[in-house]
């Protein structure tokens, strides 16, 4: 992808927040979302997290409870076999 730029995409009122790539393929306009979170009743909610490292392991280390976090990413019946919240 050439001409790539990122975003930081913040949206306070809603609370989400995105960081994403835009660039061109080509002929054809590309557009990747390389995090999205957002906060809903007091928990992070982690929509897309293709990094390496993963934003949960970050919010943790950072002294966050993995029961503040739910992979919203995964399943609602997958959930309940990881240490994050359900929802």
């Amino acid at each position: 992808m050439s001409d790539t730029q990122t975003v930081q995409l913040i949206d306070d009122t809603a609370h989400h927040y995105q960081i994403i790539q835009t660039g061109w393929d080509q002929h054809s306009r590309r557009i990747y979302t390389s995090l999205h979170l957002s906060i809903q009743n007091g928990k992070i909610y982690i929509h897309s997290d293709p990094t390496e490292e993963g934003i949960a392991n970050v919010l943790t280390e950072k002294g966050i409870p993995k029961s503040d976090i739910v992979l919203e990413y995964q399943a609602p019946t997958l959930r309940q076999y990881t240490p994050y919240a359900k929802a």
